[in-house]
């Protein structure tokens, strides 16, 4: 591989791209089935894709962009779920990049992951608590079992296969 090769893989076009593709596939995966990515028992396919930005932090904006479209769709779709959710995913994101980053390995990713998952399960339980009614902690404890499963077994399937 030349060196021109190797510095036209991490291009802003190649950037963008990864984003774009990404944040339209968590959409399209979310949307797949979506009577069961809203309310309190939500199973949303494409949080499998979330980890990803372990190794692609430029995909952090297309999950928040993504959250906020599948949210549109949504039955509680207000406030709360149209700007609240989209932040949260924005914390979470660069919070599970960072603690990868900062502890490393295998061990890291599977923190950093298990973090998102929790960090996106208590946004969800706001929105529910607030919009819904439903007690926080029934709230938070139904998602973040989905949660967690969904962003480790990404971790498992897109982090540290690829």
């Amino acid at each position: 591989m030349t060196p021109r090769q190797s510095s036209a893989k991490n291009t802003p076009a190649r950037r963008v791209a990864i984003a774009g593709v990404v944040g339209a596939l968590y959409v399209v995966l979310s949307l797949l089935i979506a009577p069961l990515a809203f309310g309190p028992v939500q199973f949303r396919l494409g949080e499998i894709l979330k980890p990803l930005v372990i190794k692609y932090p430029v995909t952090i904006p297309a999950f928040a962009v993504g959250v906020g479209l599948v949210n549109l769709f949504s039955p509680l779709a207000g406030g709360l779920e149209l700007l609240l959710m989209p932040v949260v995913n924005l914390a979470g994101g660069v919070l599970c990049w960072l603690v990868a980053r900062r502890l490393g390995g295998r061990a890291g990713t599977y923190v950093a992951s298990a973090l998102f998952a929790l960090v996106i399960s208590a946004g969800v339980a706001t929105v529910l608590h607030f919009v819904a009614g439903l007690p926080y902690l029934v709230a938070f404890g139904s998602v973040a079992v989905s949660e967690l499963v969904l962003l480790l077994l990404g971790n498992a399937v897109l982090v540290r296969r690829l």
